[in-house]
């Protein structure tokens, strides 16, 4: 937990108190019940702080578990208090108590022989990506769990988009989880053994610039690696990939020679919207690439709801957490946009499992399709 004590009990004692956030907890959107809003959660807190119950007392554990832990409570608070932190400190000690649900467990076993939480057997990267255009990498890529099992298109279409453009890269080829599930599962040892292989695997690459396409990846090496005691190589520079595409595109290496001609929407991926600031890129991107300006959704950018898949809800409450896609997949419904455009393959497998008339992309394909 990346609190302090007297934080955590300043943040347990001040949503406890108060209600202002409930209409944005996804979670209590979809239940409608009071113990699954921060204050419900809060209170179970304050209960087990004043002995009034344990952490052994029926229903206890689950409570903590079911949260998506996606900051925008936190976004939408007055006093800015770090809600996600402080149920991520309850996880912590249910797994020191050997109290949290099997799954995490599970996925922790997973990760350790397999390298991905779902156990889905991995190719190798380079099996997606292909061959690079030139033997010396310009950058290092970074796929993430769920490009490398679930949702490829996004790292065949960058791949693509550098063969062509003549950018020479590299890769992980046993690329591993970067922990972030673990983290916010509270499983600490399984997160900090994944920050420790990561950065020795990534002190061995040539390349100067690594580009990141799984949003929870590069909120965890960015904020949370350092923090697990893996701070990453001295003079490795960490951009998430719509960064650097928006780089390209500023410097005239990246042009569109074909618009896209259907309406566009964009989701904004809770790491990227709330955690590491990175709002205009994608916008920029699509604004450049589509013939006319994408359709915003009602809850956007800061305020962007979830896509189903934080907090570790798609293992351990799978019905909320698809309830929770359907939401927001209604809500891009909404806006007459044909094509729901987001920069997460996390997202986008989150968001494609329910979307009916309308079609999932992740920003990388179709930059790749309009170049």
């Amino acid at each position: 937990m990346f609190l302090t004590e007297p934080e955590r009990l300043q943040t347990i004692k001040a949503c406890r108190d108060c209600p202002m956030c409930h209409p944005v907890d996804v979670f209590a959107q979809v239940t409608g019940k009071e113990a699954n809003t921060p204050r419900g959660r809060a209170m179970t807190l304050w209960g087990l702080e004043k002995g009034l119950l344990s952490w052994e007392s029926e229903g206890v554990s689950e409570i903590f578990y079911q949260a998506f832990l996606d900051g925008l409570p936190q976004e939408w608070c007055e006093g800015n208090y770090d809600f996600d932190e402080m149920i991520i400190g309850a996880r912590k000690t249910l797994v020191e108590k050997g109290l949290a649900p099997a799954v995490v467990s599970e996925i922790a076993g997973r990760i350790r022989e397999i390298g991905n939480p779902r156990g889905i057997s991995e190719k190798g990267v380079s099996a997606i990506v292909g061959q690079s255009p030139s033997t010396k990498p310009e950058i290092a890529i970074f796929l993430g769990s769920a490009a490398r099992t679930e949702r490829p298109q996004a790292a065949m279409a960058l791949a693509e988009i550098l063969r062509r453009l003549k950018i020479g890269f590299e890769v992980l080829e046993e690329e591993s989880d970067s922990g972030f599930l673990s983290y916010q599962l509270g499983d600490f040892q399984t997160a900090a053994a994944q920050a420790k292989k990561i950065v020795d695997q990534l002190k061995k690459i040539r390349a100067k610039k690594l580009v990141v396409l799984s949003a929870s990846a590069y909120r965890m090496f960015t904020t949370r690696f350092a923090r697990f005691g893996s701070p990453f190589p001295e003079g490795l520079k960490v951009l998430h990939a719509a960064e650097f595409l928006c780089e390209l595109l500023a410097r005239g290496r990246l042009v569109f020679r074909k618009k896209l001609d259907r309406p566009v929407t964009y989701h904004d991926p809770c790491c990227l919207a709330r955690f590491t600031y990175i709002l205009e890129q994608p916008r920029k991107l699509l604004a450049a690439l589509c013939e006319s300006p994408p359709v915003e959704m009602n809850w956007n950018s800061k305020h962007a709801r979830s896509c189903g898949g934080c907090g570790g809800v798609p293992f351990t409450c799978p019905d909320i957490s698809q309830q929770a896609s359907r939401l927001r997949v209604e809500e891009a419904l909404k806006t007459k946009a044909r094509v729901l455009a987001s920069a997460d393959p996390e997202c986008e497998a989150m968001l494609s499992r329910v979307a009916q008339g309308i079609e999932v992309k992740d920003i990388i394909e179709l930059v790749a399709e309009a170049i």
